[in-house]
């Protein structure tokens, strides 16, 4: 009988121990806190990425708290303040916070359609008589934010080869997001506006307004830009870094994430490094923009 209790006491200690080491049943003490950009309205993006932080919450030793953000340079504020630990990335914001206190990029997600890029769009409403650059001086142009690739930067490289000046010879209307720069536009807030090609496909599936009303005039086929980037802040723990990495590339092989994919408009992550964000080094290079002094300014929308 004795012999009996000491393996009985043995054996439940060993329970007590895998217990306490394992990931599975550990309670978890730490977290990792994810900021996003409004690239669509907060309703539409914590739509997208709550799931993707439940899933992850069941397969890494963290919690995984998504944090919305206001404007897309907050992003590499409250990296820069310690108050996130990474965040998903346009790739303008990806360079200054890169350049001024250093990040590493991760992954990112490739689209239902088997694109992991993006680039940039102008368009203006069909009943509006300027349809070139040349006639859009003073006119009200519609972008979502300081700090984006394909919501100003691209527009401003775009307008500048034409001797224009947007900041100077256009009036800015700034939107906060690429889904409220195409809604000014509809609305007659502006005659003229920029974003992101993703988001403007989207749109128009679930909007027939788009093609009634708006007219494209530019598309830069040739230049691609790497899509909501998973990047951290250097001091992230290696253990925090592979786990989310990991766990995020292995994604499109588990039957428990095909609902977070799907919610995310993703079929799968892939591995992204700093070397491709070449078109965005290129374009500021062109600009003679130096990104780690460039001096941004946050939306006040």
């Amino acid at each position: 009988m004795n012999r009996l209790k000491s393996f009985a006491s043995i054996v439940a200690l060993l329970a007590v121990q895998i217990l306490a080491v394992s990931p599975a049943f550990a309670a978890k003490t730490d977290k990792i806190i994810i900021g996003v950009i409004p690239e669509l309205n907060l309703v539409r993006q914590m739509e997208r990425f709550v799931p993707l932080s439940e899933y992850l919450d069941r397969k890494i030793p963290y919690d995984v708290e998504i944090r919305p953000l206001s404007n897309y340079g907050q992003l590499f504020e409250e990296l820069r303040d310690g108050n996130i630990d990474g965040g998903f990335f346009g790739s303008f914001v990806y360079g200054i916070t890169k350049a001024r206190i250093g990040i590493i990029p991760l992954v990112r997600p490739v689209s239902l359609n088997g694109k992991s890029t993006y680039t940039d769009v102008i368009f203006v409403r069909k009943d509006d008589g300027a349809k070139k650059p040349e006639g859009m001086k003073g006119k009200v142009i519609a972008l979502a934010d300081p700090a984006t690739s394909a919501g100003y930067l691209a527009q401003k490289e775009y307008f500048a080869a034409h001797g224009i000046n947007i900041d100077r010879d256009m009036k800015i209307l700034w939107t906060g997001s690429h889904e409220a720069a195409i809604r000014a536009v509809l609305n007659h807030q502006a005659d003229v506006g920029g974003a992101k090609d993703t988001v403007i496909a989207k749109f128009r599936k679930e909007n027939r307004a788009f093609d009634s009303v708006i007219e494209i005039i530019r598309t830069d086929r040739k230049r691609h830009f790497p899509d909501n980037t998973l990047a951290v802040r250097k001091g992230l723990n290696q253990q925090k870094r592979d786990a989310l990495k990991n766990a995020l590339l292995k994604m499109h092989s588990d039957p428990e994430a095909k609902a977070a994919l799907v919610k995310f408009g993703a079929t799968k992550f892939i591995q992204t490094t700093d070397d491709d964000f070449k078109s965005l080094y290129e374009m500021t290079r062109h600009l003679k923009i130096d990104i780690a002094n460039y001096p941004y300014k946050r939306s006040t929308h």
